[in-house]
């Protein structure tokens, strides 16, 4: 449900948005190499913050974890893993486009 609330948010915010429900379709994602912003969520059906520290350069302009807010653990596992950010769930997509738009501004400088 959040992800298609955040889909289409993000949509409306002009991005291309494509929604993937597993890593492995994460991983495919990334090796067609046209994925700018990736939002990670910790659990996915394995290990969503272990499988991006195993993706060096991509995506292009960094990834958001999205983890449980009662979980100091996997904040802290997304910054080592190389998130450029953390959105805690529950989020508001509102906030979550703005990270987004924050990521892509800051990759295009």
């Amino acid at each position: 449900m959040i992800g298609r609330i955040l889909e289409h948010k993000l949509a409306r915010e002009g991005h291309r948005v494509t929604w993937v429900r597993d890593c492995a379709a994460l991983q495919a994602s990334l090796r067609q190499g046209d994925v700018d912003v990736a939002l990670v969520d910790a659990t996915l059906d394995r290990d969503g913050l272990e499988l991006m520290a195993s993706v060096a350069g991509t995506p292009r302009c960094g990834w958001l974890a999205m983890v449980e807010q009662r979980n100091p653990g996997a904040q802290r596992r997304a910054a080592e893993a190389g998130a450029a950010g953390v959105v805690l769930k529950p989020f508001k997509p509102t906030a979550v486009a703005a990270l987004v738009l924050d990521l892509l501004e800051r990759a295009a400088v």
